[in-house]
C-alpha cells in the first residue's frame, strides 16, 4: 500500500483533465496513489481518465451524480492511506508539490495540514500567500479560506468524524477547514507550488453568488468562535463592512479601527492569539485604505499634489510599507518626465 493518495474529485473537466494528471505523475515524490473519483460526468472526462495507462491511477466512478461536497466524502470513503492530498481535476501541481508537504508533516509532528501558495492562470493570474504560520493563519480565516490544495493526516479527518459538508456548498473547502483548525496545527509553504485555473465554467465562477453567501456562513462561524455574544447589528457590520473593508470617505476608517479594537477585546474565550488577530486586522485596514486611496486621490494619476493632499489627511502612513513606496516612486517619476 502506497503511503499517500491524491484524491482528484472530477467533473466534466475533459479538456484539462490529462494535464492534470501528468502534473500528479511527474511529482519527484512516488509513494502514492491517484484516486480520480468522477461524478457522472457527461463529457468524455473519464474516457480520457481511462485512457493514461499508469499503474498509479485508480479510477472509481458513479452513475448518479452527487455534487462535489458528496463526491469529495465517496473519496474520503475509499481512501486508507496515512496520507492524502487534495486537488481538481483543471489544476495543475508543481513536481515537489507532495515531497514538500511530506517533509513538512515528517519534520512537524503537530502539523496535521500542511497548504500552500499558488498562482491564479487562465481568466484570471495572481499570486496567492497565506499566513505562514497557525495562528495568523487562523486570524485570516475570519475573512476567507487559508487552505488550499493540502497535504494532511487522513487520521485528523477519520478519527473526528469530518465530513465534507453538502449544505456548506460551494464554500466546502473553507467549512471543513473551519472545523479542522481547532484540531490540529495548519502550516502553509511560502512557495508557488500549485496552479489554479480559472475559466467561466468552474464553480467559483459560475455560483459566485453561492459561494459568497455560503462564505458568510463560516465567517459568521468563526465570528462567533471568537466571542458567541455579538448582536445581529454587528454580525451584520461585520458581514457587510468590516470583511469587504468598505471605506467610502476617510471618517468609514476611525469605524473599522473601532471595530477592529472591539474584536479584541472580545476575545476572552482565547480560542485566538491577541497579537495575530492585532497583525491581521491592521493589514486588513491597511489594505482597505489602499483602495481608497487609489480611487479617491490618484483616479486619473499618481501626481505630487495628490500624494501632498493623501499626506495632509494622515493617511499616507496607513498604508502598507510596500505600497508608500509605491506611489512615492510613481509620483516622483511623473515629476521627473513634467
Amino acid at each position: 500500500m502506497p503511503r499517500l493518495t491524491v484524491l482528484m474529485p472530477t467533473y466534466n473537466v475533459a479538456p484539462w483533465v490529462e494535464e492534470a494528471i501528468q502534473s500528479v505523475l511527474n511529482q519527484t515524490y512516488r509513494d502514492f496513489e491517484l484516486l480520480v473519483v468522477d461524478d457522472a460526468s457527461t463529457d468524455d472526462t473519464l474516457d480520457r481518465v481511462r485512457s493514461i495507462d499508469n499503474p498509479r491511477i485508480r479510477i472509481a466512478s458513479f452513475p448518479n451524480n452527487v455534487g462535489l461536497s458528496e463526491n469529495l466524502n465517496r473519496g474520503l470513503d475509499i481512501i486508507n492511506t496515512e496520507l492524502v492530498a487534495r486537488m481538481d481535476g483543471d489544476d495543475i501541481a508543481e513536481p515537489d508539490w507532495l515531497e514538500t508537504g511530506i517533509h513538512v508533516l515528517d519534520t512537524h509532528p503537530e502539523v496535521g495540514v500542511c497548504s500552500f501558495g499558488f498562482k491564479f492562470f487562465g481568466a484570471k493570474t495572481s499570486l496567492v500567500r497565506f499566513p505562514e504560520h497557525h495562528e495568523d493563519s487562523k486570524a485570516q480565516m475570519l475573512f476567507g479560506c487559508t487552505v488550499i490544495v493540502p497535504v494532511f493526516r487522513r487520521a485528523v479527518m477519520a478519527d473526528n468524524h469530518l465530513r465534507y459538508s453538502t449544505e456548506a456548498f460551494p464554500a466546502e473547502d473553507y467549512m471543513m477547514w473551519s472545523n479542522v483548525y481547532p484540531l490540529t496545527q495548519i502550516y502553509n509553504v511560502q512557495r508557488t507550488l500549485f496552479h489554479y485555473r480559472t475559466h467561466p465554467t468552474q464553480i467559483s465562477t459560475s455560483r459566485r453568488e453561492a459561494q459568497i453567501a455560503k462564505s458568510n456562513e463560516v465567517r459568521l462561524k468563526m465570528l462567533l468562535w471568537l466571542n458567541p455574544n455579538f448582536t445581529d447589528e454587528e454580525k451584520r457590520y461585520f458581514l457587510d463592512v468590516f470583511v469587504p473593508c468598505k471605506i467610502e470617505q476617510k471618517q468609514d476608517i476611525n469605524s473599522l479601527q473601532q471595530f477592529a479594537d472591539l474584536l479584541v477585546r472580545r476575545n476572552i474565550q482565547g480560542h485566538y492569539s491577541g497579537d495575530a488577530l492585532r497583525h491581521k486586522f491592521n493589514s486588513h485596514i491597511a489594505y482597505g485604505v489602499l483602495e481608497f486611496a487609489e480611487r479617491t486621490y490618484f483616479a486619473r494619476r499618481y501626481t505630487p499634489m495628490a500624494l501632498v493632499q493623501l499626506i495632509s489627511d494622515g493617511l499616507y502612513f496607513m498604508l502598507p510599507k510596500k505600497n508608500r513606496r509605491k506611489i512615492l516612486v510613481k509620483c516622483i517619476i511623473l515629476k521627473i518626465k513634467n
